[in-house]
């Protein structure tokens, strides 16, 4: 572990841009994780981006920097996607009559012609000197991402930081015994990286949601290690909004009880009068 960190130290300093990613389908701790390493190096000066093949989801509203998240990596070469089976098209050639590049595709025999809402335009060809991607097995898990941008994907260029093992990285840095959160804290602090409070709460978050709450029967040393240094950083855990169930008025008219005696009734109802004592 100590040699693979010393070697991302080592491609992090040479590094001018980068690219952070994670898998197509991330659970909470991925997101929070990847948002918080973003974050970190950014602030420490670094060109950063960050990419996945979907969209954020509402479950992850609460972490900062979601909306830093795209889908598309940029880069100067138009994809044109065509959404039909691939068996649906016979041939696709091209001329330029009339000055223009001109796509023809035709159709196999039998099926219905390619419309406009069946094309989808992208950008690939797009450029990092390090591309990081956090909490996957293997570049299947990116989707569509890895698929489109084959020459960028390349294991020479990978940091692999993970809960989950593999190696497809150049560096791989892995713990199964972990949350994804719980290494990013770990890395941060080893690299001496920058922890402000919002990282610090992403990372909090993260760690949460992988061991529903703090009640896991995995948690180990290193978790509550992790804790403390995101505590110390200032972040919170996040408290149960428990709701608050108003007073509701069940009869204008004292409440009496029939198994009383009938004496002590009366006296409940009698006005109270106090006296002082009288001092000798």
């Amino acid at each position: 572990m100590n040699d693979q960190l010393s070697a991302l130290k080592t491609k992090l300093d040479l590094a001018s841009s980068l690219l952070l990613t994670f898998p197509a389908v991330a659970s909470q701790d991925v997101v929070a994780a990847s948002l918080a390493l973003y974050l970190s190096l950014k602030q420490s000066g670094k060109a950063v981006s960050i990419v996945t093949s979907t969209p954020p989801t509402v479950r992850d509203s609460h972490l900062v920097g979601l909306d830093k998240i795209t889908t598309d990596l940029g880069g100067n070469n138009l994809v044109i996607t065509l959404n039909v089976p691939e068996d649906a098209v016979d041939k696709v050639t091209s001329n330029t009559e009339g000055g223009h590049l001109n796509l023809i595709i035709n159709p196999r025999t039998g099926v219905a012609p390619v419309t406009e809402k069946d094309v989808t335009f992208s950008y690939s060809g797009a450029v990092a000197d390090l591309v990081i991607i956090l909490g996957a097995s293997d570049l299947r898990d990116l989707g569509a991402l890895a698929e489109r941008e084959n020459t960028l994907f390349v294991q020479d260029k990978i940091i692999n930081i993970s809960s989950q093992v593999g190696s497809f990285g150049a560096v791989n840095l892995t713990d199964p015994a972990s949350s994804n959160s719980e290494l990013i804290t770990a890395l941060i602090k080893e690299l001496s990286l920058p922890l402000d409070i919002d990282i610090a709460n992403n990372l909090m978050q993260g760690i949460e949601a992988a061991t529903s709450g703090l009640s896991a029967p995995n948690l180990t040393a290193d978790t509550f290690e992790a804790l403390a240094i995101l505590y110390r950083a200032g972040a919170r855990r996040q408290t149960a909004t428990i709701p608050v169930r108003e007073a509701k008025i069940v009869a204008d008219m004292p409440i009496i009880d029939n198994t009383t005696p009938a004496s002590i009734k009366e006296d409940w109802l009698q006005p109270k009068i106090f006296k002082g004592s009288k001092s000798n």
